[in-house]
């Protein structure tokens, strides 16, 4: 497998939390866009890129923080699954008010499972569902390049805490071992912290999964 799309990954932030810009020529998508705006647009401007989506993996703060005024400079739509709607828009929900913010964002589109976006001809995502670190939580997959966007849901070696709004744990695991592990094992995983990992090496080694 190859990755046609072009990947640039943003995580110069105080949450540790992984942005994603996806991009073939000059369309793109933005992934979860936390903090650092600054660098976010100046990618985006450097690459001359049009942004034609935000897709959220989940609705927690530190996952959305610049969502809003990254579409107000974009003009992009704000995805997300339909599940997560009230999360997205509850400072309380969403933990936001835990760091004296207040996050509130409403999707313009929701996303249900299966669905599939083209950033272009040659690059795809598909909506895989994984509730259980939310309710609304989803993974982006780009099968032709064997890697998935996994937000909160899989981590190396652990996976997502359960103990906030919406989360369950059983749930959760259910998600990744009926809707995760059943991906070829050689698909990288680009969690929405920390460093990439693969579905083999989780089915080998994450002990909480």
């Amino acid at each position: 497998m190859e990755l046609k799309m072009k990947l640039k990954i943003i995580n110069d932030n105080p949450y540790g939390q992984n942005v994603f810009i996806c991009y073939d020529g000059t369309d793109a998508v933005v992934i979860d866009p936390g903090d650092n705006l600054s660098a976010i647009k100046d990618f985006i401007a450097d690459k001359n890129l049009r942004v034609k989506a935000i897709l959220l993996t989940h609705g927690h703060y530190d996952h959305t923080i610049c969502v809003n005024e990254l579409r107000e400079f974009t003009s992009a739509p704000v995805y997300a699954h339909a599940d997560e709607a009230k999360l997205l828009q509850s400072a309380d929900w969403n933990r936001s008010d835990y760091r004296g913010l207040n996050v509130s964002v409403t999707p313009d589109k929701f996303f249900e499972d299966g669905d599939i976006f083209e950033i272009s001809d040659n690059a795809r995502l598909k909506v895989i569902h994984t509730p259980g670190h939310t309710a609304g939580g989803v993974c982006y997959y780009n099968e032709d390049g064997g890697v998935i966007f996994t937000g909160d849901t899989l981590f190396r070696e652990t996976i997502g805490r359960t103990d906030m709004p919406t989360g369950d744990h059983a749930t959760l695991i259910k998600s990744v071992r009926e809707k995760l592990f059943s991906l070829p094992g050689g698909v990288i995983a680009w969690p929405g912290h920390e460093e990439s990992t693969t579905i083999e090496h989780e089915k080998q080694n994450n002990t909480r999964a």
